[in-house]
């Protein structure tokens, strides 16, 4: 029974540091920003952006600190909008 739980854990944990591997050497030059916007007011509660691996979970991120701050009375659910942009950045030259 051990032995299961290990491998799953260990399969979870592989399968979430492939996707950010994956994305830092195929498209390192993708750049990702998310803002958590209270639409009532248009105050950006929470920002963060990244590129390559950094951009991974985001998304994911933000739609966690919307439920956070949804619990914290910072608004309601509805009233919270995760906005998100991509771009490429241009290499750097060696």
């Amino acid at each position: 029974m051990k032995a299961k739980i290990l491998f799953i854990v260990l399969l979870v944990t592989t399968g979430l540091s492939c996707a950010q591997m994956f994305n830092a050497t195929v498209m390192p030059n993708q750049c990702k920003r998310c803002e958590l916007v209270n639409n009532n007011n248009g105050r950006v509660l929470w920002k963060k952006e990244g590129c390559g691996g950094e951009n991974t979970y985001i998304l994911r991120d933000c739609k966690i600190e919307a439920y956070d701050q949804s619990r914290s009375g910072a608004g309601k659910i509805g009233d919270l909008q995760c906005k998100c942009e991509t771009w490429r950045q241009d290499p750097e030259k060696k």
